[in-house]
């Protein structure tokens, strides 16, 4: 699959909040390391969509045909969040909250992934979603259906409003949608997986995509909150990139899905084919 490859918050003081970040970042190195195996949960083997929560304890979230589950122990044990029975079709994070489709709807969980989700709403566009993505530092949302014909649409007050945008070159049948932090003033960058046809990019909240050189079959995708221009993408291989896909580097690891961690993006989660979570201390150059 690789051609050539080689919220707001309350204010705290900088002690308390370097501790805080510290602890974080030892725990999460500590599930990455730890050997015993992780296993998926049972029929998640092919999940739609891997996820790691902004929540303070990284809530790793996987959905299916079977529905939602969560792990606050890095894939350690998992449980069922409300209404997780549900078919869960596609997720993204967005301003402190994730949106989940459930295909003809949509629900909204807070970043906690606890207590009861809010109410499902109906989509106000034809279709059911398919793809979506969000950015977890704004309140912007992608959404991608394709009845009648691939439609992407655009919402920036958290999906309380959609516009249609033109996406104009993007391809047919895309697979997967992320969104990276923004490079300095621009805009941040929307992602396309679109397996056969390689992958693609919008620097203009999608209006216009072009394809990225390197990738010749893209699968699923994931990318980094705080870091402009990185990403995982499974071909099936997991393969990433640090610098918008100028090089590539191949992990070795065959998964269906990955997920980068919002926080530290070092930190990847991928889903391997053999039912098993695999976890990356070095970006996924490794696992």
């Amino acid at each position: 699959g690789v051609d050539g490859a080689g919220r707001g918050a309350p204010h705290v003081s900088r002690p308390v909040f370097l501790v805080l970040i510290m602890l974080v970042a030892t725990s999460l190195a500590a599930c990455a390391v730890e050997p015993k195996a992780r296993s998926l949960p049972a029929g998640f083997g092919e999940p739609y969509f891997m996820l790691i929560s902004d929540e303070a304890q990284g809530p790793l979230l996987i959905g299916s045909t079977y529905g939602l589950q969560k792990s606050l122990d890095c894939g350690r044990t998992w449980t069922v969040p409300d209404n997780g029975e549900a078919p869960a079709i596609a997720g993204a994070s967005f301003a402190s909250a994730i949106m989940v489709s459930r295909g003809p709807t949509g629900q909204v969980y807070d970043f906690s992934l606890k207590g009861a989700a809010q109410p499902t709403m109906v989509w106000p566009f034809p279709g059911a979603v398919t793809q979506l993505a969000g950015n977890s530092r704004r309140n912007r949302l992608w959404a991608i259906t394709t009845a009648g014909g691939l439609r992407l649409h655009y919402s920036n007050d958290g999906g309380r409003y959609w516009w249609p945008m033109a996406a104009v070159g993007i391809c047919p049948r895309p697979r997967g949608l992320a969104v990276s932090a923004p490079n300095g003033p621009k805009v941040e960058r929307l992602w396309v997986a679109c397996g056969r046809d390689g992958l693609f990019a919008s620097d203009d909240l999608g209006v216009n995509f072009f394809r990225i050189a390197g990738i010749s079959n893209a699968l699923t995708i994931a990318a980094a909150r705080s870091t402009p221009g990185q990403i995982a993408v499974t071909t099936p291989q997991v393969v990433v990139t640090k610098n918008a896909g100028a090089t590539w580097f191949l992990s070795g690891l065959t998964a269906t899905a990955v997920a980068i961690d919002p926080r530290d993006p070092d930190l990847v989660f991928a889903a391997g084919n053999n039912g098993q979570l695999y976890a990356s201390l070095d970006g996924g150059k490794s696992f």
